[in-house]
């Protein structure tokens, strides 16, 4: 039931009353006009504080109802920014798995690489240790050339460097006008490069050039002076003797060794 309808339904019930009520004089009538005034003023008084408890309650129900809206229109759009999120995040691991996935591929192609140059390196180990084993001579017979050149390198080969040395210079001495007399030259140099004495290196590689001008070690004297200067510190007379034989022996394999050494392709 409603406010106004109440104070109708209170207010007829007075007049009611009052005019049931036994005839009694004016005086009478005063105290039962005043009665029903007192009744009145108390039931307009509680239609005001019924009528500000409504107004309350509504402002009340108003102000829930916009928080609550509010608190609605954060929640989709947070919502709607944790989808986003999700989406970036299912995008960046798309990519990240993608490129996983490359570099997975890579490996593997260079796990395949390695294997397979595994594979020749032990075959190529096979095939050395099937070599014949280098003669040692204790004794090398006088003039025969083959016999003290094979001697020398074996001896190299064995890490015997000062034997080597010596024997390669008996066959420079000896045998100068053979065909592998440029060879023994060559591989004293080598002989002193692996005794790490390079200035003597150097000298030794410049006299392939010098006794044996035509000589087929010429080239990898050059390209072993060069190294040689390298570690000296000469980097620029290695430079330059590295472009020489890069003009001079353009299709051999030391001007590809001499290309290395100066950095290029």
């Amino acid at each position: 039931m409603s406010v106004n309808k109440r104070t109708a339904l209170a207010l007829g019930v007075l007049l009611m009353l009052a005019m049931s009520a036994p005839g009694g004089g004016a005086q009478k009538d005063k105290e039962v006009y005043a009665q029903f005034k007192v009744a009145f003023d108390e039931l307009k008084n509680e239609v005001i504080v019924l009528e500000r408890q409504v107004r309350s309650l509504q402002e009340s129900q108003d102000r829930a109802s916009g928080q609550m809206s509010t608190l609605i229109t954060q929640i989709i759009d947070n919502v709607t920014a944790i989808r986003q999120a999700q989406s970036r995040i299912a995008e960046g691991s798309n990519s990240a798995i993608s490129q996983v996935n490359g570099i997975d591929e890579r490996i593997s192609a260079v796990n395949q690489r390695i294997d397979r140059l595994s594979n020749q390196i032990a075959e190529i180990k096979k095939l050395v240790e099937n070599l014949p084993k280098l003669p040692t001579f204790t004794e090398i017979t006088p003039g025969n050339p083959d016999q003290l050149f094979a001697a020398a390198y074996g001896d190299y080969s064995r890490g015997n460097y000062d034997l080597a040395l010596s024997e390669f210079r008996q066959y420079v001495e000896t045998y100068p006008s053979t065909e592998m007399a440029d060879n023994a030259q060559y591989w004293i140099g080598e002989c002193l490069l692996a005794k790490k004495q390079f200035n003597e290196a150097i000298a030794e590689f410049d006299k392939v050039n010098t006794l044996f001008p035509k000589g087929d070690k010429v080239p990898a004297a050059r390209l072993k002076k060069g190294m040689a200067l390298m570690e000296t510190g000469q980097v620029e007379a290695a430079k330059a003797e590295f472009q020489a034989i890069i003009k001079l022996y353009p299709r051999g394999s030391e001007a590809v060794l001499a290309r290395q050494q100066l950095g290029e392709k």
